[in-house]
C-alpha cells in the first residue's frame, strides 16, 4: 500500500505544483513586464527563472517529504496522509508565491534607484 501511495502523492503533488507554475507564469508575465518595461528580455528572463526555481523547490520538496511518511494500511489511511502533505505543499506554494511577487518588488525599487542615482549623476 505504501508504494501506491507514494506513486499517487508524487502525481497529484506534481501536477498541481505544474499547474500553478504554468498559470503564475503565464499570468505573471504581465505584472512583471510592468516593472521592467524597458527591458523585457530581462522580465521574461526573471519569470522564467522564478518558474523553474519554484519546480525544483517544490518538486523537490513533495520527494524529500516521501521520507517521513508514516506506514499505510488501508485507503481511508492513505487519503489523511496523501491530503496532509498535500496541503503543506499548498502551504509553501502559496506562501512562495506572495515571496515571490515581493522580490520582484524590491528588484524593481533597486534598479529604479540605482537609474535615479544614475540620471543625478549625469
Amino acid at each position: 500500500m505504501n508504494q501506491f501511495t507514494y506513486i499517487f502523492y508524487i502525481l497529484i503533488s506534481s501536477c498541481i505544483v505544474i499547474y500553478v507554475g504554468n498559470f503564475c507564469y503565464k499570468n505573471g508575465k504581465i505584472y512583471i513586464l510592468n516593472y521592467f518595461p524597458d527591458d523585457i528580455n530581462f522580465g521574461n528572463g526573471i519569470n522564467k527563472l522564478l518558474r523553474i526555481a519554484y519546480y525544483l523547490l517544490n518538486i523537490g520538496l513533495a520527494i524529500w517529504s516521501l521520507h517521513s511518511m508514516r506506514e499505510i494500511y488501508n485507503s481511508k489511511e492513505m487519503i489523511i496522509e496523501v491530503s496532509a502533505r498535500l496541503s503543506y505543499i499548498l502551504l509553501i506554494i502559496g506562501s512562495l508565491h506572495f515571496l515571490n511577487i515581493y522580490v520582484v518588488y524590491l528588484i524593481h525599487k533597486h534598479l529604479k534607484n540605482q537609474s535615479k542615482t544614475s540620471i543625478k549623476n549625469n
